[in-house]
């Protein structure tokens, strides 16, 4: 069943300015049509919303979706963790044209209520946070940029499908997501940077980048390495450090949105996870 996004109708489009990109090497922060291409996109989504409209897409961008998906497939059959590997089951995804945002947002409407809605690029932390608890998931329409498509340091639909969407099929994944964006919420509305900041971290190391042990492995459960070739090949190379996860192992580091991984943590189990979520959600409401 569909959810009814008129709720979104009070929200806005976004609030701040999204983080920039052009400091970066990356050959899409620099390549004018390129950034023409992504402006058009978001252009069409902003003046949707809060519908989702439907995106055309170039034979070049459905090509650089098939290269990238291929290989994808490939290393997470290997690396991902099972209820990554069941919600990509579920989602069905097109292997060779780039899925509609709508679509899979029906899909995953259907089975664990989570929206998919469009955003313009890299959020705000507290902007983006909050809108979990609505069980509402803001992603780019765009692609990565084609002349290299291994790493991009801005989220695009790749990152978005290939990397997020899987996990929220799974209701414990979804219900800490909840949690997550209420105590964002939380902060945002008691003006509690130090708590949004940790909570961000918290997001980051688990949700973006996590390693879980699964029945004795290191598996991928994070995004940005599920979604991205570099960095899932970084997450699972034994040259990159890893450290065991938990919140005082995060709290006082800084995130570089520019570059490719160069630490990730392991939890010992989704409900090691969950329960840190848990003391974030109880730190945050106190």
């Amino acid at each position: 069943m569909r959810r009814d996004r008129t709720f979104l109708a009070s929200t806005p489009f976004t609030r701040s300015d999204y983080a920039s990109i052009v400091q970066t090497t990356y050959p899409g922060a620099h390549d004018g049509d390129y950034r023409s291409r992504v402006k058009a996109l978001v252009a069409q989504a902003e003046a949707s919303w809060p519908a989702c409209p439907r995106f055309s897409y170039t034979e070049q961008e459905h090509g650089n979706w098939s290269l990238v998906s291929q290989i994808l497939i490939l290393l997470q059959d290997r690396y991902s963790c099972a209820p990554f590997l069941h919600g990509r089951e579920l989602l069905q995804l097109s292997l060779d044209t780039i899925p509609q945002l709508d679509d899979v947002s029906a899909r995953m409407e259907s089975i664990t209520g989570f929206m998919l809605a469009p955003v313009g690029g890299l959020l705000d932390k507290g902007e983006f946070l909050a809108m979990l608890a609505q069980k509402v998931m803001r992603c780019t329409p765009y692609i990565r940029h084609p002349s290299y498509p291994f790493f991009t340091p801005e989220p695009d639909i790749i990152h978005e499908l290939r990397g997020h969407a899987p996990m929220f099929l799974h209701p414990e994944f979804v219900e800490m997501s909840v949690r997550i964006g209420r105590a964002a919420g939380r902060a945002v509305e008691t003006g509690d940077q130090k708590m949004l900041d940790l909570i961000g971290l918290f997001y980051w190391y688990t949700v973006e980048y996590g390693l879980v042990k699964q029945d004795g492995e290191v598996k991928i459960f994070g995004a940005g390495n599920n979604g991205g070739i570099q960095d899932l090949l970084r997450s699972i190379d034994p040259t990159i450090e890893h450290r065991p996860f938990s919140l005082d192992a995060v709290r006082d580091l800084s995130i570089d949105y520019d570059a490719p991984q160069d630490l990730f943590f392991v939890a010992e189990s989704f409900e090691q996870v969950l329960d840190y979520a848990d003391q974030l959600v109880t730190a945050a409401h106190a």
